[in-house]
């Protein structure tokens, strides 16, 4: 054996450059990663809302991890910073927009916060994981670097999910939210598994494709290679065909009949006291419209008012909350014990009466609070910074149990999974993604797309009610139903089941992805021991 082959026959790609050929091989491999891992970024962009070419997500690991692998792995670690920050400013350039509007940067610093937030959120991450490809890759056989990529993918991504306070935002498996045979597996290990699942097919193919080795395309061989994600696509496809054909019979659980209402108030006319009264009649009045319901829900910053302090203001709460026979759920500022300004969302009964609050958990940094310093009493209406709020008991109806989130705290498994834990038979979700459009959507349809997956992973209908859409509700399945378009105002009422019972990511989360990490390192102990042929 060569002194710079692998333990598979291969040529090593991150040998020493002993030649100008091997120089200009070396030169031409870098060319190639370099234009995979930008191709790999845009693809993964229009794979995501508004564009939703959901199909080109199956293209992205391979594409990426692939030819990043070509390079010894520092080189590789700099294709994945390009790729991900490439891949954050491209899909999320509307925070640009965004930046301006709520800190009221100018352009230049609105670039560089996009730039910021796409290095720290994406950058980084995939910085890690093509390192790791690139390191782990040649140590094990061809047919296991398939089920390797996919490891590293869906750690990467849970990874991201905490880092620097985690930012979860369009994962891979998020840009399937329409296809329900592929996203049914949700239930079983989340959105994480999904993209497990594309990751796996989609790496296995790619270092099939890129291997030129005349005997790697035997057909023993390439099934060899290609089996396990072959197995793996076909029992997801299978699994979720059998989801579906459930979500087609009668349910159980007892029938509720919900109204979500969508103000589409302009953001210029609130946390001013002049506007307290006409926000909130514009909701009245819509909430009129919606006839008999079991339960109304407003989204997140519906009054921009402390509620305990605007007496004169309640007859028109209650005359709204009234129109349910269970409650009025509505977003707002509430003022705690400790003086200290909450991000909250009310529960008031029929009679008018606050029956619960829920103050929200997972804030988001500068915009809600600034996390280098420690957070002051806001007494005055329209605060600047909130406080965390504390796992206390869910809100509920005469009849039902409120698993409430507000706003991107839906897109966090750990808390979608503490609220069903902890008895939600109906999820409500209230948001205000109105600060976030740029006018081409894209952020809000990303937002709506990203929260079908808390239903399918708890088994719960989903209530979401958004300041100016897109609100709506999406069933256990994930299917989204009485839905209201963005930058309009209406309501929509639809039937939803309570449920019960707890699916299996609820009681192991990411627990399977320890597993396979630790399956991992034994291919890799495997590998390092075989003895070379």
């Amino acid at each position: 054996m060569s002194e710079h082959q692998t333990t598979d026959g291969t040529a090593d790609l991150a040998a020493p450059i002993t030649s100008p050929l091997a120089e200009r091989w070396a030169i031409s491999r870098a060319g190639v990663a370099v234009a995979g891992s930008a191709t790999a970024a845009l693809l993964f962009t229009i794979a995501c809302p508004p564009y939703e070419h959901w199909l080109l997500a199956w293209m992205v690991p391979g594409l990426f991890l692939v030819s990043a692998r070509r390079l010894a792995p520092w080189r590789a670690a700099l294709c994945g910073f390009a790729f991900g920050t490439l891949w954050g400013c491209t899909m999320a350039g509307w925070m640009r927009q965004a930046s301006l509007a709520y800190f009221g940067f100018n352009d230049a610093g609105a670039m560089g916060f996009v730039v910021l937030v796409a290095v720290a959120y994406a950058g980084i991450p995939n910085t890690l994981l093509a390192y790791g490809y690139a390191s782990m890759a040649p140590q094990v056989r061809p047919w296991q670097r398939g089920l390797l990529g996919a490891w590293l993918w869906a750690a990467s991504e849970l990874f991201r999910t905490h880092v620097f306070t985690g930012l979860p935002w369009e994962l891979l498996g998020h840009t399937q939210f329409q296809i329900l045979p592929v996203h049914q597996i949700a239930d079983l290990g989340g959105v994480y598994a999904v993209s497990f699942v594309i990751a796996l097919v989609s790496v296995s193919l790619c270092e099939q494709l890129a291997d030129r080795n005349a005997r790697s395309w035997s057909p023993g061989t390439v099934i060899g290679r290609l089996a396990p994600a072959a197995i793996v696509l076909v029992a997801t496809l299978g699994y979720g065909m059998w989801c579906e054909s459930i979500h087609a019979r009668p349910q159980h659980g007892e029938e509720k009949t919900v109204a979500v209402v969508q103000g589409n108030v302009s953001n210029t006319l609130r946390w001013k006291r002049e506007y307290f009264e006409r926000n909130l009649l514009t909701y009245a009045r819509l909430t009129r419209q919606v006839g008999a319901a079991d339960l109304i829900v407003w989204p997140e910053n519906a009054v921009n008012f402390y509620i305990e302090r605007e007496p004169a203001l309640f007859p028109v709460l209650n005359a709204s909350a009234a129109v349910a026979s269970e409650g009025l759920v509505l977003g707002g500022p509430r003022m705690g014990d400790t003086g200290r300004s909450h991000n909250s969302l009310y529960l008031l009964g029929a009679d008018g009466g606050v029956r619960g609050t829920y103050d929200k958990r997972h804030l988001l940094p500068f915009a809600e609070y600034n996390p280098l310093r420690a957070v002051e009493a806001t007494p005055l209406a329209g605060p600047i910074e909130f406080a965390s709020g504390a796992s206390e008991d869910l809100p509920r109806t005469p009849t039902a149990t409120l698993g409430t989130l507000i706003c991107y705290e839906m897109l966090f498994p750990s808390l979608v999974r503490d609220v069903i834990a902890r008895g939600a038979d109906l999820l409500v979700n209230v948001s205000n993604d109105s600060w976030l459009d740029d006018g081409s959507g894209a952020a809000p349809r990303q937002h709506f797309s990203m929260v079908v997956f808390s239903a399918v992973s708890a088994r719960r209908y989903l209530v979401r009610a958004s300041a100016s859409g897109v609100s709506g509700l999406v069933s256990p399945y994930g299917v989204p139903y009485a839905t209201i378009p963005r930058a309009t105002r209406g309501t929509a009422t639809g039937t939803v089941r309570l449920l019960s019972g707890q699916t299996p990511y609820v009681r192991w989360g990411e627990s399977w992805i320890v597993v396979g990490g630790l399956l991992c390192l034994l291919l890799l102990v495997c590998g390092r021991r075989r003895p070379l042929q």
